[in-house]
């Protein structure tokens, strides 16, 4: 995998200029929206986009970047993710159940007795299978990525023996990507922050692109893993 071109693949692109200020508009308009709901649609949109550029490099196109034509497709494709990892965040969800009960069993002891015991042994147990799951789903996200970005469905992203398998043999890169994605967000949040020293109305320009610049990174990254992987992505 060529790591270092997931940080540059979008300059190549002869068209770079106009792709990437369209998208930073969008992006623009969803910040700006974002106090209400309608906000979320050009957000949506922006996640789609990126599933057509993982999907892109998986393919091995030599300018991954689409062109902003496919509107309603954008919207569908990232709907479809927004729907999957909200799925897939239901056991986190159903995880703090324990927990609120345990810190209640523990408050209502005032600290101590048998009931304070078990409320904070509840506690410690719920807490160590919500560490579990969140690690699990963060191990697993790139497959989830990569299957609905390539099939286009929404089941793709439940096949749980796929995902494993996509997971399990390219664990090794899957592990550099996250981190490589940690390290493009905080470059994008420095990147971003830098605009406020323009005024404000700097960072409605920076805030944007160092945002979708962060996700193309990450959609490179992970198109390079559903390209190269020796377990079948389709």
């Amino acid at each position: 995998m060529d790591f270092g071109k997931a940080f540059t693949f979008m300059f190549d692109d002869p068209d770079w200029v106009r792709k990437l200020g369209i998208g930073v508009v969008v992006g623009l308009v969803a910040a700006l929206l974002s106090p209400i709901l309608i906000g979320l649609v050009p957000a949506i949109m922006i996640l789609g986009y990126c599933l057509d550029v993982l999907r892109n490099v998986h393919n091995g196109r030599e300018f991954p970047l689409p062109e902003w034509e496919d509107w309603s497709g954008f919207l569908g494709r990232g709907f479809k993710l927004v729907v999957a990892f909200l799925v897939w965040c239901i056991p986190l969800f159903l995880i703090l159940i324990p927990i609120g009960i345990g810190a209640a069993l523990a408050d209502g002891q005032n600290g101590g007795g048998a009931g304070a015991a078990f409320g904070t042994l509840f506690i410690l147990c719920s807490s160590c299978l919500l560490v579990l799951w969140g690690l699990f789903l963060v191990l697993i996200s790139p497959a989830i990525y990569i299957r609905l970005a390539v099939t286009d469905r929404l089941g793709a992203a439940f096949e749980i023996g796929t995902l494993w398998a996509l997971t399990r043999d390219n664990l090794g890169n899957i592990i550099v990507a996250i981190l490589l994605t940690i390290v493009a967000a905080i470059i994008a949040s420095i990147a971003g922050s830098l605009g406020f020293i323009l005024l404000f109305i700097g960072a409605l320009v920076t805030i944007p692109a160092a945002t979708l610049w962060q996700y193309l990174v990450q959609a490179h990254l992970y198109g390079q893993i559903g390209r190269t992987s020796v377990t079948p992505v389709e």
